[in-house]
């Protein structure tokens, strides 16, 4: 026949069992980061060491950057990813945590009695949380969804810094493009005002026209200087993006290409923002489990701690007593009603973002859909109507001035304007 004492000490040994079988997560969720990523077009490359990451970056920056490449050494290179990925670590550790029950903890006592000839009293015992135990499934489904949410936040990230990234190396090289258009604009009106001044000294202009030539002029030096700080203030920008110094020695291609003459339509992009978006999908499981969370609080808070355990003592005359103990809080003066309203606070909070990120969600692919329908608008009436119209302007007024009905310096002034 079992005793209760065996009982007690078998039921102590399942309970440490079951407290010692949760495992850290692989690779501290790393590798289901990166399938995220993948599903969303980012197939991302991990280096072991920085030897590996810094020969990596040395073979990009061989060749002219583009966005592809820009992108890649941000993610390999930028310190706020490596920032990004180490939050990793808190989640996998809150899963580990969640997986086991706290250490026993094993009491002593030693007591010496005041008559002569008697043993010491000794009192041994080990206690563990039977509370832990009983929340154990609770607590871990808990965790793994938290850890799930913080997973897509992290993707969510990386793929934002993909995106910043990429916009910035469009805006590099699109800002060179307008700085050297301004300088060579620049160096026609200074050609222009120099011609002035010949014309001036030969007395075929007066003071006035000598003025505004030199006035035009400075106002396109002055433009060119502006759009070349621009320029700089795009590079700087980049290379902090990048993990760079802005005069280390690397450069991006000339020139960027005329946009793709269709794009997908605003319904299907929509679509596609509402079932890829990953900080919509983090902030969605975040809500889910703060709403799980809500419905552990409510049983829980009946429990207490409760504390179970085996206790064995020597008594002074060499009886040995053994024998089960349990520790329990009894829910008489609280009953955590705190604990529950915290939690449904923090549900309503996240219910509340979900809805708000919805709503920016769709707004931001509208906006940015707007954008790009009115940059396409730009581009054509620039391409087919402007340009067109400066080029004919100029042979026009060439051919005017062949015949002396306008002066070389309007010539000029509509060249630049070409």
């Amino acid at each position: 026949m079992i005793t209760s004492t065996v009982k007690a000490a078998i039921a102590c040994s399942a309970v440490l069992l079951l407290g010692a079988c949760a495992s850290m997560p692989p690779e501290l969720g790393r590798g289901e980061v990166d399938q995220l990523l993948n599903e969303r077009g980012l197939r991302q490359h991990h280096e072991d060491s920085p030897q590996a990451i810094s020969q990596v970056i040395g073979q990009l920056l061989a060749a002219p950057l583009t966005a592809e490449s820009a992108v890649r050494i941000a993610l390999l290179n930028n310190p706020q990813m490596a920032a990004t990925y180490a939050r990793l670590g808190f989640g996998a550790a809150d899963v580990y945590a969640a997986g086991r029950i706290r250490n026993p903890v094993l009491s002593a006592a030693l007591l010496s009695p005041n008559v002569s000839g008697d043993r010491d009293q000794l009192t041994l015992g080990l206690v563990t949380s039977f509370t832990d135990l009983i929340t154990l499934s609770s607590r871990k489904r808990l965790s793994a969804g938290a850890f799930t949410a913080l997973k897509q936040s992290v993707a969510a990230e990386v793929l934002h810094m993909a995106a910043t990234a990429e916009r910035a190396f469009y805006d590099y090289v699109g800002s060179r493009q307008v700085s050297a258009l301004r300088a060579q604009s620049a160096r026609a009106m200074s050609l222009s005002a120099t011609l002035a001044e010949r014309f001036h000294q030969a007395g075929n202009i007066n003071n006035r026209e000598l003025a505004m030539q030199r006035a035009a002029a400075s106002e396109a030096r002055l433009l060119a200087l502006e759009t070349e700080r621009e320029a700089f203030a795009a590079r700087g920008h980049l290379a902090e993006l990048m993990g760079l110094s802005v005069a280390a020695n690397w450069e991006a291609t000339a020139s960027l290409h005329l946009p793709p003459a269709e794009e997908a339509g605003l319904d299907a992009l929509l679509s596609l923002a509402r079932a890829s978006r990953l900080d919509l999908a983090a902030a969605r499981t975040e809500a889910e489990v703060l709403a799980d969370r809500l419905g552990v609080v409510n049983w829980t808070r009946w429990i207490g701690d409760l504390d179970a355990g085996i206790e064995h003592e020597r008594e002074t005359d060499g009886v040995r007593l053994t024998g089960p103990t349990l520790d329990w809080e009894l829910p008489l003066f609280t009953r955590h009603q705190d604990d529950v309203v915290r939690a449904r606070a923090e549900m309503f909070i996240a219910m509340a973002e979900v809805q708000r990120l919805t709503l920016d969600v769709e707004n931001s692919v509208r906006l940015a859909y707007a954008g790009l329908l009115n940059a396409r608008q730009r581009v054509n009436e620039y391409s087919e109507v402007l340009i067109p119209q400066r080029i004919e302007s100029v042979a026009r007024a060439q051919e005017e001035v062949n015949y002396m009905l306008i002066g070389v310096f309007e010539l000029i002034r509509l060249k630049a304007d070409e």
